[in-house]
């Protein structure tokens, strides 16, 4: 799932423990979205509160923060719905408008980048203080992920009911059931505003390919779209 509401009342005390014992890097919870994709952070509250997090790193001015930037999980989230894709009762709603491809990872491959980034030599480790390791294993757009899912399934086109909606429109139908205290119109909105263009949700181009070298040299292994959804559905 995307971000908790109460991630920042669980990290902090953490936060501020590390700093009093002199640590040298904090890993905030940031394994997802880019952390200075600004108009991301504004759309969505769940990541103004990872913000928190990095802001409060950085104004007790011990440790430093590094974002494992990876997108948000494509495995843990394929089955709710979230990504506009119905897999149980093959239903998708594809956003229109002005829609772009978004950054993604699996659970594991998460891991394995955070496990690797970890085991760097503190010389290259020292370069990301405050700062993200872009590190997603996938690039998708919502209608390549459907194929996915369709191929995954051994299913068609003709088996899945697809409707197109107006990414704009589908946002402000969310503004208005978090209005509405709806609980889970905020990660509706977290997915939304991540196919939006230009919004930060895709971040291929910050990937510095020699760093993820550094990184598969300390065991992160690619993955793919088929690989991933087999093991997830």
């Amino acid at each position: 799932m995307p971000p908790l509401p109460h991630i920042t009342s669980i990290q902090e005390p953490a936060v501020r423990a590390a700093a009093q014992a002199v640590v040298p890097y904090v890993f905030p919870a940031e394994f997802g979205p880019d952390p200075f994709a600004t108009r991301l952070i504004q759309e969505n509250k769940l990541l103004q509160d990872k913000k928190k997090i990095r802001d409060l790193i950085e104004e007790l001015g011990v440790s430093s923060w590094v974002s494992i930037t990876v997108g948000p999980f494509l495995d843990m989230n394929i089955k709710s719905g979230l990504w506009g894709i119905d897999v149980e009762n093959r239903k998708a709603t594809i956003w229109n408008g002005a829609t772009g491809k978004v950054s993604t990872s699996s659970v594991t491959h998460t891991g394995q980048a955070t496990a690797a980034v970890l085991s760097l030599p503190d010389v290259d480790l020292s370069q990301y203080k405050n700062k993200a390791f872009y590190v997603p294993s996938l690039h998708l757009a919502q209608q390549e992920l459907l194929k996915a899912v369709q191929n995954a399934t051994d299913t068609t086109e003709q088996d899945w009911d697809v409707k197109h909606r107006d990414i704009e429109d589908a946002i402000k139908d969310c503004n208005l059931k978090i209005q509405q205290k709806d609980d889970m119109a905020p990660f509706v909105k977290f997915f939304l505003t991540h196919f939006q263009e230009n919004s930060g949700g895709d971040f291929e181009h910050k990937v510095v390919a020699s760093e993820i070298k550094k990184l598969h040299k300390m065991g992160l292994q690619d993955e793919t779209f088929e690989s991933v959804l087999k093991s997830s559905l």
